[in-house]
């Protein structure tokens, strides 16, 4: 019988992947697999078991069965982010269904496979996870490192002049010149501040400049998981559009530089689609229906109350991006009418004193982000 790592010998080896399967065959088989591909895994043979292995381990990807005795796989996999911050969940399973698929991925599994599957399969996968497990415990890295408000001094203005040689001498072994990184840096910083203004804030030069580096990451961990291919660019730009909630400028120079993709291509993707935005939407989508029977019932008053309320002019975003006033053809509640939405709850013409009431509630609270 196949014996389950322990937590002490998990820590004197660490390992790559953990499998969590109740199946012999399979999780020897998979070890096997992992071993061939240069990985070092680990079985265990029961939820408990294995969220104690990867607690002890540390490892960047788990293989996760979902039917299992005792803890199944999905409470298990609500676990593990608890158990190591920045750890990839692959769900392998017999009983692969769409509910199910769905229902893993709304829990944070990165893959879904269904068994059996070909080793092919399971180390592609298995590749990629390990690949964005060291993005996100990079950034978990780097929000635990102490930030040092102390003023600068010229110790610090030398240690940055031997930082900047290293990114010259890194430009001249990938066959760029000085001007050609300087041009790319001035674009970037000029694009920081188009970015700042676009959003009607005013920020010193170094907050724009991190921000939209902030925003340049977020896009590479997403053409991460696709492994920057250049014909994932629309799932690509849909993952940036739910992130950001909209294609700024300077995404969609990234992400075509990053692919390999024209310009023109990308704008001409990004303009045809309906789910992609190119201007700034809020947290929260409002939507006052237009349609015949709305119309009829005072639609245009009741677009006016929310307009009011959130100083908004029908199509545009306050400069918090907390909303986004529109109007629609036609919702489907013509028996309500007049009708609004506010991201996906709907509402029966209400009141001014209501309309408050509504306003200050979503303001409040985290909701569902709007969408193109």
């Amino acid at each position: 019988m196949i014996e389950t790592i322990t937590a002490t010998a998990a820590e004197a080896f660490p390992l790559d992947v953990v499998v969590i399967d109740d199946e012999e065959m399979f999780g020897e088989g998979c070890r096997q697999t992992l071993e061939m591909g240069g990985y070092r895994s680990a079985v265990a043979r029961d939820g408990l078991r294995g969220l104690d292995l990867v607690r002890a381990a540390r490892p960047s990807v788990v293989l996760l069965d979902l039917k299992m005795p005792g803890m199944d796989g999905i409470e298990v996999l609500s676990r593990l982010s608890e158990a190591e911050p920045g750890i990839v969940p692959i769900v392998v399973t017999g009983h692969g269904t769409v509910d199910s698929a769905v229902e893993s991925m709304k829990g944070g599994a990165f893959d879904f496979l269904t068994k059996p599957f070909e080793p092919e399969k399971l180390l592609e996968s298995v590749r990629r996870g390990m690949s964005l497990s060291a993005l996100r415990k990079a950034k978990e890295s780097a929000k635990e490192k102490p930030v040092d408000a102390a003023p600068a001094t010229v110790q610090d203005k030398h240690n940055l002049l031997l930082r900047g040689l290293d990114v010259l001498g890194e430009a001249y072994s990938l066959g760029l010149d000085k001007r050609e990184l300087i041009d790319e840096l001035s674009y970037l910083e000029a694009e920081a501040k188009y970015h700042a203004e676009s959003l009607g804030h005013i920020k010193k030069k170094e907050r724009a400049i991190l921000d939209i580096r902030h925003d340049l990451q977020q896009a590479d961990a997403i053409m991460e998981k696709y492994d920057f291919r250049k014909g994932a660019l629309i799932q690509v730009l849909l993952d940036v559009q739910e992130k950001l909630r909209w294609l700024p400028r300077h995404i969609l120079h990234w992400v075509g530089a990053r692919l390999n993709v024209s310009a023109r291509e990308i704008y001409t993707i990004a303009n045809f689609y309906e789910a992609f935005s190119l201007e700034p939407r809020g947290r929260h989508c409002v939507q006052v229906c237009d349609g015949t029977a709305c119309h009829v019932r005072g639609s245009s008053e009741l677009l006016s109350r929310f307009s009011v309320m959130l100083g908004l002019e029908p199509g545009t975003t306050d400069s918090r991006q907390e909303f986004t006033l529109e109007t629609v053809h036609c919702m489907g509640c013509c028996a309500l009418a007049p009708v609004a939405q506010i991201d996906n709850q709907y509402y029966h013409d209400p009141s001014k004193k209501k309309l408050e009431k509504i306003i200050e509630t979503f303001a409040n609270e985290e909701n569902i982000p709007c969408q193109a």
